[in-house]
């Protein structure tokens, strides 16, 4: 079935193509994505088959990841086999490089600059098109889709980046005669500017229509990133979706399947309902995708940078300053039934609220997962009266409260029960790494996911999460 999916995708394309007038342009071409192999990515749908030099990370969903520092591809199609003033080329980028790169290039050589193919980044998209003069910020440098370049004239050229189609004036010089490489730049017998892009496409040959191409590369990526996601859960995959959204890239195929058996678990074990506040704080690839919330409203973050964030352990502030509000308020669930919880891959180093909203009074009243100044595990639920028996140990830790005179609380795989009888709580907003919204009792742990909602089953949850940052820590 799978394989079946596969080749209508591609012969969609490949006859949307025709239909469009645009497939005799592509005259070496790959579709790095939708195959079994990095060899089957590396099969030409067109053209020669490209020279792969040191690309060995390859994911099917979204394609060959550069490494930064030493790896490409060379197409095997000289600058020269596309005339002076009619050529294109092309690449789809699933993730977009995080510092200075070449896209898919050829033709930088010492004195004579002239980048005859060269698409990539510095501050933000750059081209050189045939001619010693790049043009430069033509798009964001974390743009993803179709980057590409088209020439049909002496005088300008049309590039495509995020959607958009631009032409600009840029005279052309005679190409030099040199291969075309992907993930770099060739600069005369070297090769320089490697990139760590995610690239799941590419294509070279004479001018063509680019809006057109970018909607048929689209679609065909689309359609095979569909095909990896066969069964999902429909709450996983829009969940999937606001984070690419967020991310300006896509997820690779094992972190969305640990997302879609994470969430599929839930609901499997009458816990999804309940979790009406929640963030993964591990598995995007961005802060920004990490504060997408799985439910409820998304967190408002108050001093965290990028730098804070690890897509394998989770979110840290290492000053220990910075807190989210989660923008859930102690009221929005019943006086008795209530949960919090959260995930830590590194402990804190000063106590402080995990998950928390605590009400100094009067009369004091919290509900609080905590570490105490010593070190243990505190907790708070609906009261005043605090419990510590314990050392927080990482990995979940949770409360939760199904009834007025008893909660339940878990860590270090145990759960207990604690008498305490429940008053009713002040409308305030939980805090993640504080006790409060205002920052008291702030600090820094690394947690890579909380909750916020009715009562669960702790040791159910317990059990999903930890599956779930084993699975991310094995996808990336």
């Amino acid at each position: 079935m799978t394989l079946k999916a596969r080749i209508t995708a591609i012969d969609r394309f490949i006859t949307g193509c025709r239909e469009d007038g645009i497939y005799d342009d592509l005259n070496a071409c790959c579709v790095m994505a939708g195959w079994d192999s990095l060899a089957g990515a590396l099969t030409p749908l067109k053209g020669a088959a490209p020279t792969n030099n040191g690309l060995s990370v390859y994911d099917r969903g979204i394609g060959i990841a550069g490494d930064g520092s030493s790896a490409y591809l060379d197409s095997n199609r000289n600058n020269t086999a596309d005339p002076q003033n009619d050529n294109h080329n092309a690449v789809f980028v699933s993730s977009p490089p995080t510092s200075a790169s070449a896209y898919i290039a050829a033709g930088s050589s010492g004195g004579q600059q002239n980048g005859s193919n060269n698409l990539g980044v510095t501050d933000g998209v750059f081209c050189r098109n045939r001619s010693g003069t790049p043009l430069v910020s033509l798009g964001s440098a974390s743009a993803d889709g179709l980057v590409a370049v088209s020439r049909s004239s002496a005088a300008a050229i049309t590039t495509r980046i995020s959607g958009e189609s631009t032409t600009s004036s840029l005279a052309s010089q005679s190409p030099l005669s040199e291969e075309v490489t992907v993930f770099a730049r060739r600069s005369g017998a070297s090769v320089d500017f490697y990139s760590d892009a995610t690239i799941a496409f590419f294509s070279i040959g004479p001018a063509t229509d680019l809006a057109l191409l970018d909607a048929r590369v689209s679609t065909l990526m689309a359609d095979l990133r569909a095909i990896e996601e066969t069964g999902f859960d429909r709450d996983a995959i829009a969940y999937i979706r606001a984070v690419e959204e967020a991310d300006g890239a896509f997820l690779e195929t094992d972190v969305k399947v640990a997302v879609n058996n994470l969430v599929s678990g839930l609901k499997a074990d009458g816990l999804w309902e309940s979790m009406a506040s929640t963030c993964l704080l591990c598995g995007p690839r961005t802060l920004a995708g990490a504060l997408v919330p799985l439910r409820g409203d998304a967190p408002t973050p108050n001093g965290f940078v990028s730098g804070d964030y690890s897509r394998t352990d989770g979110l840290r502030d290492p000053g220990g300053t910075s807190l989210l509000d989660t923008n859930r308020s102690t009221t929005d669930d019943p006086q008795d039934d209530v949960h919090l919880a959260a995930y830590l891959t590194a402990l804190p180093t000063v106590g402080g609220g995990l998950v928390a909203a605590y009400y100094a009074g009067p009369p004091v009243n919290g509900t609080q997962v905590s570490m105490d100044g010593a070190g243990l595990f505190f907790t708070r639920c609906r009261n005043a009266n605090e419990h510590r028996t314990t050392a927080l140990a990482t990995g979940f830790a949770g409360l939760s409260r199904s009834a007025p005179d008893a909660y339940s609380k878990r860590n270090s795989g145990s759960t207990a029960s604690v008498s305490a009888a429940s008053a009713t709580p002040p409308s305030i907003n939980y805090a993640v790494f504080s006790n409060d919204t205002s920052g008291a009792g702030v600090t820094d742990p690394t947690i890579a996911f909380y909750s916020i909602g009715s009562s669960v089953d702790l040791a159910k949850m317990d059990s999903h999460i930890s599956s779930y940052v084993t699975a991310i820590g094995a996808a990336i």
